[in-house]
């Protein structure tokens, strides 16, 4: 009786987390296809791109010369953060939220 209790023991968790599984793929939202292009990004360079700043050195510069004031890796933090914000914005994606 007790190896049988154990079986359905077993049954039930294995229902369980399918039903889990199920419940997860319903409540989380489709992503944004911009999302995909972001993590393909591999340079700021095409980062710059997909926001939209132009390839010139007067235009970059115009766009970094904001973050000019902060230390070296929070200017590359904070610019990066600003170039997603300006792709997802252009594509019409959600913010992510934190958390």
């Amino acid at each position: 009786m007790a190896s049988r209790m154990r079986l359905r023991d077993r049954i039930r968790l294995a229902k369980l987390r399918r039903d889990e599984a199920r419940l997860a793929k319903i409540v989380q939202p489709a992503e944004h296809p911009i999302e995909h292009e972001l993590r393909r990004t591999r340079t700021i360079g095409d980062l710059e791109r997909l926001a939209g700043i132009g390839s010139s050195r007067e235009d970059r510069a115009a766009f970094w010369l904001v973050f000019s004031t902060l230390p070296a890796r929070e200017t590359l933090d904070a610019g990066c953060e600003m170039l997603r914000r300006m792709v997802r914005l252009a594509a019409g994606a959600p913010m992510p939220t934190a958390g």
